[in-house]
């Protein structure tokens, strides 16, 4: 039985605005996103009966619909009407809850790797409007490609990335509740900062320090209050010898980036066991 695998990459949020909840208790989001070369691999086979194999390398993982991954095998077998079923292995290098949309693009891989296993010849567009259903950050996961995410994230327009530089990714080994975050921000005044267009002018030019001006994530000012290891993470990216820090998504995952390759001794010096990898752009 034919195997297929694809990495699934990493996320991060180089700006990050939270405009307000809807009716439907979803918030309405303004978010560049960038993908990294970094992220689990996903491996998939077809099964000939209906049932759907979940196994990863984190013990602690759900395997059932407690999982966004098993939960896409679910949603295509059923939109499609696959009578056949899927063994999918996920080795996990992506922190878990940490910020960077690990359980999305998983879900994303399924999605691309069922369409190829069964010969569905759907196309990015028909992928994310399905999607969608699971969550707010699959559709850019389904892209690969970054983006500027509005709506509740399912609205991608394409945008020209980071290039020319290195990311470092840490994590303080603490999951922080994105539900919380967006929770709190509701309970206060919260006028957005930054300015995207900008932003996005700024990264078309290649001017990373002009970019860096832009940068903010109104997510980190609340994680931070209840999350101080992410701030003295923040701190420690610069010591590293990061050109700009922050916070991806609702944290507690940071990043740095470097116009110049660091030294991976150098930054896991800084960063201990915070360190999870240095990353490149995904175009």
């Amino acid at each position: 039985m034919q195997t297929y695998s694809m990495t699934a990459c990493a996320k991060i949020n180089l700006s990050l605005y939270v405009l307000g909840k809807r009716p439907d208790g979803y918030h309405d989001i303004e978010s560049v996103m960038q993908t990294v070369d970094f992220g689990d691999t996903v491996t998939l086979s077809a099964l000939e009966t209906p049932e759907i194999q979940l196994t990863t390398n984190i013990s602690d993982l759900p395997v059932d619909e407690g999982n966004i991954a098993w939960r896409a095998a679910k949603l295509m077998q059923e939109t499609f009407a696959l009578s056949c079923g899927f063994s999918i292995h996920i080795e996990k290098r992506i922190p878990i809850a940490a910020g960077l949309a690990g359980g999305s693009t998983n879900a994303a891989a399924v999605m691309h790797l069922i369409n190829k296993a069964c010969n569905l010849e759907k196309t990015v567009e028909e992928l994310a409007a399905i999607g969608v259903k699971l969550g707010a950050d699959v559709p850019f996961c389904l892209y690969g490609k970054s983006a500027l995410a509005e709506g509740i994230g399912e609205r991608l327009t394409p945008v020209v990335g980071l290039k020319n530089c290195y990311i470092v990714l840490a994590n303080p080994g603490v999951q922080v509740s994105t539900g919380m975050i967006y929770k709190a921000l509701d309970g206060e005044t919260n006028p957005k900062i930054g300015d995207s267009n900008a932003l996005l002018a700024a990264l078309k030019e290649n001017n990373l320090p002009k970019a860096f001006l832009h940068m903010s994530n109104m997510m980190e000012k609340v994680a931070t209050a209840y999350c101080p290891a992410i701030s003295e993470l923040l701190v420690k990216l610069k010591k590293a010898g990061a050109d700009h820090v922050m916070m991806s998504g609702s944290g507690a995952t940071c990043f740095g980036i470097f116009l110049k390759e660091p030294s991976e001794q150098d930054v896991k010096t800084y960063l201990g066991e915070d360190f999870v990898a240095i990353a490149k752009p995904s175009v």
